[in-house]
């Protein structure tokens, strides 16, 4: 079947082959689409193979790949080949082979890469979906700094390498296990259990982003800010300042709003 034509689920919802057929396979919450450059069907083994820049879709997920195939009677959907899964939430799983289940909400997959809302990214040797809601990486990388364009395979500014790495779209965290940070590629701290907020928390108590630079006077330079949120209106931000020439230092800024404006402090202090 040629590109441009949508198979509503009349082969993918059992109503394509035998009642018993239809009847063994697990019945889905959710209707499917796909559509392909070609697409062929085995009866008897109640298997649905598309190939040729497909996308299939079930509720607010979407599969792009190369080749996808559908188990009627186990109700998985496998992709290889350049497989793109599009998440409710913007995220997007990068990945050349995936298993999903279950309304493609559980699945394994081999060498992924997930673009998060922020363009931040974490890439993994595999990964366990559960749910539609946590994803669980081994052996992952996360970074939020661009890639450089002359050279795209160069260590990032800095990023965080881990055994284990859990993302929870429930809480909206991202949470880390036997974590190295590393600045160009070289370890500069280890600890073994690490969390932050996913990019699309706004707003929440805990650490920001690292700072990093250099001085004349100072000599290389760390700020590591801490955000309180303190209500809707105000929040404050407490900034240590790390220095190879001179001692700690310690910053921090207050902000307010009211109704009818806004008020904002900060300062500094060091021995």
């Amino acid at each position: 079947m040629r590109r441009g034509i949508f198979i509503a689920a009349l082969i993918l919802a059992g109503l394509w082959g035998p009642p018993a057929i239809a009847q063994e396979r697990p019945s889905s919450s959710e209707p499917v689409l796909l559509s392909a450059d070609e697409v062929s069907y085995n009866e008897d083994l109640g298997i649905v193979v598309a190939s040729g820049s497909v996308e299939i879709a079930q509720g607010d997920r979407v599969v792009l790949a190369d080749r996808v195939t559908y188990n009627e009677r186990e109700n998985t959907v496998s992709a290889n080949g350049h497989v793109s899964l599009l998440e409710p939430g913007g995220e997007v799983v990068f990945a050349e082979y995936m298993e999903l289940a279950d309304d493609m909400k559980n699945g394994v997959v081999r060498d992924l890469r997930i673009l998060l809302t922020d363009n931040s990214r974490i890439a993994a040797a595999g990964g366990r979906l559960q749910g539609g809601v946590r994803t669980e990486m081994r052996k992952a990388v996360f970074s939020p700094c661009e890639l450089c364009e002359d050279d795209p395979e160069a260590a990032p500014l800095w990023q965080i390498k881990a055994v284990k790495v859990v993302h929870d779209q429930r809480t909206h965290d991202i949470e880390y296990t036997d974590a190295w940070m590393e600045m160009y590629g070289v370890p500069v701290f280890y600890t073994p259990y690490f969390s932050h907020p996913d990019p699309t928390v706004k707003r929440r108590s805990g650490l920001l982003t690292p700072d990093f630079g250099n001085d004349s006077q100072l000599g290389m330079l760390l700020r590591t800010p801490y955000f309180f949120t303190m209500g809707p209106d105000k929040d404050a931000t407490i900034t240590p300042i790390f220095t190879t020439k001179e001692r700690v230092a310690l910053a921090a800024e207050y902000r307010q709003r009211f109704t009818s404006g806004e008020f904002e402090t900060d300062g500094s202090f060091t021995r």
